[in-house]
């Protein structure tokens, strides 16, 4: 483990301008805080090892989902990927983005479950799916979340859900 964790080790990387640019990149509006905070602390987490890594991906549009769709990059329609509703975060390295080894990825695997169970966040990693997508984690039944919070709005706009006492 330790030569896979130095073979994406890139102290000087993680100093530079080109690092601190990509923690820009990610679109976080409307996101799910538990994703915002996971991201950023998995992208501290591994920056503390030296390994360069940023949130490519949180919130994505529905037209920006279909065209990951046909390039085949998701398997997921427009409303079907937690992205669409900021309920997925894609962390990937700085230098090589996707191009790391299994053995490399399931570093990244272990750090941010270690952390995600140290912060009661209840996530999946893609690194587990049979369609390997390594660099994706989003918030465990996240439809289901999804469903409450449209069936919470209907309630409210029809007066039909009170307000906390």
């Amino acid at each position: 483990m330790r030569n896979s964790l130095a073979s994406i080790a890139d102290r000087k990387f993680c100093e530079g301008v080109k690092y601190s640019d990509q923690q820009l990149r990610a679109d976080r509006r409307a996101a799910h805080p538990d994703i915002v905070g996971f991201g950023r602390l998995l992208v501290w987490r591994m920056r503390r090892l030296n390994v360069p890594m940023f949130e490519s991906t949180v919130w994505r549009t529905m037209d920006d989902q279909q065209a990951a769709y046909v390039l085949g990059h998701s398997k997921a329609k427009p409303g079907e990927s937690p992205h669409n509703f900021g309920m997925a975060v894609d962390v990937i390295h700085g230098v090589r983005g996707w191009d790391l080894s299994r053995a490399q990825w399931s570093i990244i695997g272990h750090v941010g479950k270690e952390l995600a169970a140290q912060r009661g966040l209840r996530l999946t990693w893609g690194g587990d799916w049979k369609f390997y997508d390594p660099a994706h984690w989003e918030l465990h039944g996240w439809r289901h979340r999804l469903e409450a919070t449209a069936e919470k709005e209907r309630l409210a706009l029809r007066g039909l859900l009170l307000p906390p006492t």
